[in-house]
């Protein structure tokens, strides 16, 4: 256990602009497809706010919200704010601010991000370039749409502070509009928007200066800025554009500059990426200024108390953690640190969120936490857990924690099941986490556990369950078995995943390229259901959890396990 003193500067009170914020954790905008298609607050978007929100964060920062819809739709579902928006915008900022959260507003659009086929209109961006791979060509902006668009994000401010928003922060990073301005790769005009930074930051700077004179003189507003682009060409970097744009920023009445560092070093391995990734940054950006600085990039509770130590920033932004544990702030606060579900930095977040949904690997409830409210149970039960990988584990932890009496056997000497054999390829040891976390969880909340066992009839029948849930996982066949051990000898740096039922295996081919020239399919994986065929008939309920069903991934895995156990 850790206590409390080790978080002193994390818990600290923290002054943004008028804002006291009782400690100095943001919870930084995201995009997570909650609202309607029309760009309205929905009960599921109030439920996740206020899940985090209760869950002990100082600031939250509502978004990426958009300022006209449907041309700025940068994707599906995303919060708009209308006028006929206000109604629902002002019952989530009165949820956050009911459990001490501080709430604040973020206005963005996508420029030529957008797309076509979500917005039915060509997307529109300072200059025609095609501002990301596979991007549509999009349609130069004249001076007269700029200035329509400077006043739409003053109108949104104006409409979020009506809202009951505390303060409102201006997206210019991503590789959205305003970040479309800043960037000499995507900006190629000739009059006073295009050329030297000065001119490329000017529309930023109207649109500053416009919300400024709509909400007021006191009202916090700052933004969100590049520490670096990557891949990008001609793009910001630290040393250089942004910290001559930070202080344009500071001038122009900036309370706070959010730095985050855009786009991955390593894009199709985000696992790689280190704690703090972006401190750097965001240590450059303070170094120049004097308002606050807000620093983000794979932040946990210890990363965050010693970047606030070291004077590295003045809040820190937690993104991925509280999707992946919304009670992380509490949990570190009371020293619980291995009550933390894990990130496992695997990507699922942003990538259902381009396909216009919510999600995460290790925390099903996120987007749906109405549906996952855990409920004491009006009988308790003798549970019986077959199986110690993900789904298993998970569900012995819901099942107990619903008040039933729970046993989990497994064959293996060990628990983690096929997490395990994941955490063995290159770069994925941060599953070693979700293993330690479930594992931890298992012993906590008094699972009864019986390892190197294999579950028979006649142990069932001598064990006199309830209930049987079987996460047996499925069989690896002699193919499969090859694969694990061509897995294990590749070294070029090895992506592996489930598709199909099948393993892939790919070679990267010794860290010089994102996909090799080797690429094998092989094995298929069977549910294993044998256990299930004996059982039939002689015990009273019987719940199917993980591979056992359909072989997938541990998303699923970890899905699984939480809906059999709360189903008990």
């Amino acid at each position: 256990m850790v206590s409390q003193r080790k978080f002193e500067k994390l818990f600290e009170p923290f002054r943004l602009g008028q804002l006291e914020l009782k400690n100095r954790i943001v919870m930084p905008a995201m995009a997570t497809c909650l609202a309607s298609e029309d760009g309205y607050v929905t009960e599921r978007t109030l439920d996740y706010y206020e899940e985090r929100a209760r869950g002990g964060v100082g600031l939250i920062i509502v978004g990426e919200a958009i300022i006209e819809v449907p041309r700025g739709l940068e994707g599906p579902r995303r919060i708009a704010i209308g006028d006929e928006h206000v109604p629902g915008l002002t019952k989530l900022a009165e949820i956050i601010k009911k459990h001490g959260a501080r709430a604040a507003f973020q206005l963005n659009h996508g420029g030529g991000f957008a797309v076509s086929s979500t917005t039915g209109l060509q997307p529109i961006a300072p200059s025609a370039v095609i501002c990301r791979p596979g991007g549509e060509l999009p349609r130069e902006l004249t001076v007269d749409e700029i200035q329509d668009l400077v006043q739409r994000f003053a109108g949104a401010a104006e409409r979020a502070k009506r809202a009951g928003f505390e303060g409102v922060e201006i997206h210019a990073t991503g590789s959205y509009l305003i970040k479309q301005f800043l960037s000499p790769a995507q900006n190629k005009r000739t009059d006073d928007y295009g050329g030297i930074l000065a001119n490329r930051a000017r529309f930023l700077l109207e649109i500053m200066a416009a919300v400024r004179e709509r909400v007021g003189p006191g009202y916090p507003l700052w933004v969100r800025v590049s520490g670096r682009g990557y891949g990008i060409g001609n793009g910001f970097t630290a040393p250089e554009d942004v910290l001559q744009l930070s202080k344009m920023l500071e001038k122009a009445g900036a309370c706070a500059i959010n730095v985050n560092n855009h786009a991955s070093k390593y894009p199709f391995n985000r696992m790689v990426e280190p704690e703090g990734n972006a401190l750097i940054f965001a240590e450059a950006v303070k170094k120049v200024v004097s308002i606050p600085v807000i620093a983000v990039g794979r932040i946990t509770p210890e990363v965050g108390e010693k970047a606030l130590a070291e004077g590295k920033a003045d809040l820190v932004a937690i993104a991925r953690g509280l999707l992946a544990d919304p009670e992380l702030p509490n949990k570190a606060a009371s020293g619980r640190l291995d009550d933390i579900v894990p990130c496992i930095t695997c990507l699922v977040c942003g990538t259902m969120s381009r396909l216009g949904e919510a999600g995460c690997t290790v925390n099903p409830a996120l987007g749906k936490e109405r549906e996952f409210r855990i409920t004491l149970a009006e009988k308790v039960k003798r549970v019986l857990v077959v199986g110690g990988g993900p789904a298993g584990m998970q569900a012995a932890i819901m099942a107990a924690r619903k008040g039933h009496r729970v046993m989990l056997y497994d064959k293996q000497k060990r628990l983690g099941g096929q997490l395990r054999l994941a955490a063995r390829v290159p770069n994925r040891d941060r599953i070693d986490n979700l293993v330690s976390y479930l594992s931890h969880q298992v012993v906590k909340r008094g699972v009864e556990v019986k390892l190197g066992k294999e579950v028979t009839l006649g142990l069932v029948e001598s064990l006199k369950p309830d209930v049987v849930i079987l996460a047996t996982g499925s069989r690896l066949n002699f193919l499969r078995r090859i694969a694990e051990a061509v897995a294990g000898l590749l070294a070029g740096g090895q992506f592996t995943s489930m598709e199909e039922g099948g393993l892939l295996v790919k070679d990267l081919g010794a860290r010089r390229q994102p996909f090799g020239p080797h690429t094998l399919l092989l094995g298929a994986s069977q549910p294993n259901q044998a256990l299930l065929r004996e059982l039939q008939g002689k015990v009273p309920q019987i719940y199917l959890s993980g591979d056992c069903v359909t072989p997938y991934g541990i998303m699923e895995a970890m899905a699984s396990g939480t809906r059999v156990g709360l189903a008990v």
